[in-house]
């Protein structure tokens, strides 16, 4: 449903051909032992012509608690500066979307794409299966 979603979006826009799936970090890929956002990511690239999955580009620089464990304002503290570009040449000029499961207070989502813009990125586009409200109160 969201390839289709997608395609019907940019019908007379230029699509993000370069999907970049948010990075978990590494401690946490390894006791989930997959990366749901690059699952996402690599069923889009099936769906959508000329679309290409780089993991190559941006990475958790630390690890923190599970978002889905945190109040609003602690997501928005753990997450400045916590996602970084290491590979800048693919993204200079480039359209992006940036692929996650669920989108709550947009803390990762801003990070992510603060940094992909500071590297050059012409644009970011969040592609989710989900978006949230926020209902629980912070702390």
């Amino acid at each position: 449903m969201l390839g289709a979603f997608i395609n019907n979006s940019y019908e007379s826009l230029e699509r993000p051909k370069i999907l970049i799936p948010v990075p978990l970090h590494w401690i946490s890929q390894v006791r989930r032992g997959f990366n749901q956002s690059h699952t996402i990511a690599q069923r889009l690239s099936l769906l959508l012509d000329n679309s290409l999955v780089r993991t190559d580009i941006l990475y958790r620089s630390r690890f923190s608690k599970p978002q889905h464990l945190q109040g609003k304002k602690d997501r928005l503290r753990n997450m400045a500066d916590a996602l970084e570009v290491k590979n800048s040449s693919p993204v200079a000029g480039m359209r992006l979307a940036l692929i996650d499961d669920v989108v709550t207070t947009g803390a990762t989502a801003r990070a992510a794409t603060s940094s992909l813009l500071k590297a050059g990125a012409q644009s970011v586009d969040i592609w989710c299966i989900a978006r949230t409200g926020w209902h629980i109160e912070a702390a």
